[in-house]
């Protein structure tokens, strides 16, 4: 059905004005209702249909799959800038010259050499190496000891340290599958088997596993920010959550049990969380909806100041008789263990955390930074039927993103003048009601955000969005899609090693496959990952992206 275009403000009486607006907006509603009504109807006939011993309506896919509903904002939030093509011949290293001659029978009798022209090509070599390796022995009569000359470092086993670098990048960095990669291998002309694969991306000998957790905890001092966030991943079948943390140093990964407040703690704090009441878990707990009296049962069970682990708090709890329902203990766990994070003084205490609007990540830390994009997204999915409301949209999306590119300039230059400035057309721009329904009650959702989204009017190191790491937890959909997930603990802890390894490696500019390569042969004169960390967080600045 084709609506007529309504301008409200042509109608001058202000009651009949008022009155269209709301059937525009009745429209809108409808609308929406019908359309989810009609879903909702067509699964209630399949299911009718399934009931009867029938089937539900078959799912026929189109010839062509539509296109997924776009609801990204590069356009809009994105100024483009023109650039040059970048010039790749300057940073390549020329490994060897051949020269080109003419064939002197092809060459007419005048003709007179003119110099020379060059071309850079780049080629890769890939060739299958057999090393005999011829170790001295030697033996001590006085002793009855055997000395055998040792073999260089990175050989260890039947395998070398290139082709175990190769095989690490293209399982974890090219996402190629592990029967796919047992494919390559024995194409190019080694004589390997799955096992031997398997065990090194299984990371059988835990070295990297030692390199993954180093990173771990050399982030915690990387600077006052970091970025969360999170997507599904089956463990030996069993859904868990990998959880993905960074800034401008690192990124790494955490596949946990679940998605709750608790395991995101866990992963910020880099252990399981321990337990603690004092006065900031106590006016936690008065603030939800338990009773006064449970909350003084709780004071009075569980010594203040002290530290529980999780078995030592369930134990005490039982102890005083005091049980709860599901709701009941997540409130009391998150406020002790919340509580616990802030009162330790063993690892630097995350001050600015940025993420999306999922309720796992609040109260967590001082300041919780919301992301730019995620809200821009609401307002992508409005798909008004009105003009009037088409055009309303329109202006205020055109208007948003023009505030959050004030707010990228800031970042750029920031001054107490320019951060009251970008404040007072905050409040003015989500004061704005426009009459269309849907979109002024989104706009009031926002608003309500205020401290959320300009909190880098005070910290503007802080990005803007979170789409590192939203682009970091695609990796591990990617390798989810290639290889479904992993079949054990001992599966989910290799990939989280090595696509943390992986990602910090690209932050800091390292190329992974040298990196894998360089550490197996001489680690002690190449420098860790953690190392490189650590390096830069002292530098006077710390990079942040745009």
């Amino acid at each position: 059905m084709e609506l007529p275009d309504i301008n409200l403000e042509t109608i001058t009486d202000p009651a009949t004005r008022h009155l269209i607006g709301q059937l525009l907006n009745a429209i809108e509603a409808l609308q929406a209702d019908i359309a989810n009504l009609r879903v909702e109807n067509q699964q209630l006939r399949d299911e009718n249909a399934r009931l009867k011993g029938g089937s539900g309506k078959p799912d026929v896919k189109p010839p062509v799959p539509p296109a997924p509903t776009d609801h990204s904002s590069e356009a809009e939030r994105r100024v483009r800038v023109a650039r040059g093509k970048p010039k790749k011949h300057a940073t390549l290293l020329v490994t060897r010259n051949h020269l080109c001659v003419v064939d002197p029978a092809v060459l007419p009798a005048d003709a007179i050499r003119h110099g020379t022209t060059e071309v850079l090509v780049q080629d890769i070599v890939l060739t299958t190496e057999v090393i005999r390796f011829v170790r001295e022995v030697w033996f001590v009569p006085s002793t009855g000891q055997t000395i055998t000359a040792p073999l260089p470092d990175g050989y260890h086993g039947a395998f070398g340290p290139q082709v175990q670098a190769l095989a690490l990048s293209l399982a974890y960095d090219a996402q190629v599958s592990q029967p796919a990669l047992l494919r390559f291998l024995t194409d190019v002309g080694l004589a390997i088997g799955a096992g031997t694969i398997a065990r090194w991306l299984a990371d059988a000998q835990k070295r990297w596993q030692a390199e993954a957790a180093a990173i771990q905890q050399a982030r915690l001092a990387s600077g006052p920010w970091q970025a969360t966030d999170q997507t599904p991943t089956r463990v030996d079948g069993h859904n868990e959550s990998c959880h993905v943390l960074g800034n401008a140093l690192f990124t790494v990964y955490q596949t946990r049990p679940g998605g709750t407040r608790q395991d995101v703690l866990a992963v910020l704090w880099g252990q399981e969380p321990l337990f603690r009441m004092n006065d900031d878990a106590l006016a936690w707990l008065l603030a939800t909806t338990l009773t006064p009296v449970l909350v003084a049962r709780l004071q009075a069970a569980l010594p203040w100041e002290h530290d529980l682990s999780a078995s030592q708090l369930t134990d005490q709890l039982a102890r005083a008789g005091i049980v709860l329902g599901a709701q009941q203990r997540q409130f009391v766990w998150d406020a002790l263990a919340v509580a616990a994070y802030h009162a330790q003084t063993a690892v630097p205490i995350i001050r600015q955390l940025l993420s999306d609007d999922a309720s796992a990540y609040r109260w967590l830390v001082d300041d919780h930074g919301r992301c730019w994009i995620h809200v821009g997204r609401h307002y992508a999915k409005l798909a008004p039927m009105v003009p009037l409301h088409q055009e309303l949209l329109a202006t205020f999306r055109h208007d948003y993103w023009a505030y959050y590119r004030d707010l990228l300039a800031y970042r750029a230059s920031p001054t107490l003048a320019n951060a009251d400035r970008l404040r007072e057309q905050f409040r003015v721009l989500f004061r704005r009601r426009t009459g269309y329904t849907a979109l002024d009650e989104r706009i009031a959702k926002t608003a309500a955000n205020e401290t959320e989204l300009l909190l880098v009017l005070d910290h503007p190191d802080l990005p803007l969005h979170n789409n590192d790491m939203e682009l970091a937890a695609r990796r591990r959909v990617r390798k989810r899609d290639v290889s479904f997930g992993p079949q054990s603990r001992v599966g989910a802890c290799a990939w989280d090693t090595f696509q943390t390894i992986i990602a910090t490696a690209a932050k800091l500019g390292v190329r992974v496959s040298a990196y894998f390569r360089d550490r197996l042969m001489a680690p002690a004169t190449t420098p860790s990952l953690a190392d490189r960390i650590r390096e830069r967080t002292s530098a006077p600045a710390l990079p942040t992206p745009p």
